[in-house]
């Protein structure tokens, strides 16, 4: 199992267009969108998984994760909000996808 995150996205290796970024959490559109209009929010720091992940990264990834959904539905009229964990987690390293359709459609 790779950890893109960090191997690529991290490390500068793969650009992406960014929607939000502090010293702790990265919010970037997903460069193979499952959603009409997907965004994954993911630590800087490397954690396995949701299980794995201490209450205030937790706080600063899900903070991140409520205004994208916010903007997301305000814009398509709702979001899908999904983390996966172990042998449905592609990429080891804990991240949450937030997307939406296009307003009417359905997923």
């Amino acid at each position: 199992m790779s950890d893109w995150y960090c191997d690529e996205l991290l490390s500068g290796r793969t650009t992406v267009e960014k929607v939000f970024e502090d010293d702790g959490v990265v919010a970037f559109w997903h460069t193979r969108p499952y959603y009409a209009h997907h965004v994954v929010v993911t630590p800087r720091r490397h954690v396995d998984s949701l299980l794995d992940c201490d209450a205030g990264t937790l706080a600063s990834v899900f903070e991140v994760v409520r205004a994208v959904a916010g903007q997301l539905a305000a814009e398509h009229g709702g979001a899908h909000i999904v983390t996966n964990l172990g042998k449905y987690q592609e990429s080891k390293h804990f991240h949450v996808h937030v997307g939406a359709d296009d307003e009417g459609a359905t997923a």
